[in-house]
C-alpha cells in the first residue's frame, strides 16, 4: 500500500463535475503520516470525529483539497477530509486503477477494519464540510510587503479560485510552485501586508468576499469573517 505520501501537486484547472456527490463504490488503503501538517493542504482544525486522507492523483481534479467525504463500510460510517495527495509516482499500482480513491490515515482505516486488511471496497460520497466556523487564512513564513503567500482552510466546499484586493479592484492569486501545493501566492508591487481582503470561489461557483484582514504578519492566522453558504 502507499506509504509516506506527504507530497502534493494538483491541477486547479481540472474538470470538477461534482459527480461524487452521489454514492459510488471504490477502494481505499491506509498510510502513516497523515496526522502531520500536510504539504498538500493544511487543515489544523479538523471537526471532531473527522479524519485525514490522501486523494489519488488521478482523482484530484474532481476531488480537490478540502473535499469532505463520507465513507461507509460494513455498517460503519466515517468522515474524512482531503488533506494530502497520493501521487502516481511510486503508487501507480493503486492510482492507475479507476476504482481507487483514497489512502486513509491509519486512525480512519482502523475505524472501519483492522490495518492488516490493507485495502477495503467502500461506499463513498462528497458532502459539505459541517463547520460552523469561518474560513481561515494562514500566512506563509517569509511573506512580506511585496510577496505574500498563504493557505485558506476550514471551507465548507473546496476552493477553485482566490482573488485579492488592497483597495483597488480584485486580482487573481496563483498557486505557489506551479500549482504543486496549496499555497496561494501574490507577487506584486502592491502593499500586500495591510488592508487586504479576498474574494473566494468554491468548486460549485459560490463566491464570498472576506472582511478586511488588517495587517498580515508572516506565520499569522486570520479569521476571514465569512464562509460559503450551507
Amino acid at each position: 500500500m502507499p506509504l509516506a505520501l506527504i507530497q502534493c501537486g494538483w491541477n486547479p484547472e481540472g474538470s470538477f463535475s461534482g459527480k461524487y456527490t452521489k454514492p459510488v463504490t471504490g477502494l481505499v488503503t491506509h498510510y502513516s503520516g497523515a496526522e502531520a501538517s500536510s504539504t498538500a493542504y493544511y487543515a489544523p482544525e479538523l471537526e471532531s470525529g473527522w479524519y485525514n486522507c490522501a486523494v489519488s492523483e488521478n482523482k484530484l481534479a474532481e476531488i480537490p483539497p478540502q473535499s469532505a467525504i463520507e465513507i461507509t463500510y460494513g455498517g460503519k460510517t466515517i468522515h474524512i477530509l482531503v488533506t494530502d495527495l497520493c501521487p502516481n509516482a511510486g503508487n501507480s499500482h493503486w492510482t492507475s486503477r479507476d476504482d481507487y480513491f483514497f489512502d486513509l490515515s491509519e486512525n480512519a482505516f482502523r475505524a472501519l477494519d483492522d490495518l492488516e486488511t490493507g485495502v477495503l471496497e467502500v461506499t463513498l460520497k462528497m458532502i459539505p464540510y459541517p463547520t460552523a466556523e469561518n474560513i481561515k487564512f494562514q500566512v506563509k513564513d517569509g511573506s512580506n510587503q511585496y510577496w505574500l503567500s498563504g493557505r485558506f482552510y476550514n471551507m465548507r466546499y473546496p476552493l477553485s479560485k482566490a482573488e485579492y484586493s488592497n483597495g483597488v479592484g480584485f486580482k487573481q492569486m496563483e498557486r505557489l510552485s506551479g500549482n504543486k501545493n496549496n499555497w496561494w501566492v501574490i507577487e506584486s508591487g502592491d502593499n500586500l501586508t495591510s488592508g487586504m481582503k479576498f474574494r473566494l470561489t468554491d468548486v460549485y461557483g459560490n463566491t464570498v468576499t472576506t472582511d478586511t484582514l488588517g495587517t498580515l504578519s508572516a506565520g499569522g492566522k486570520h479569521d476571514t469573517g465569512v464562509n460559503f453558504p450551507r
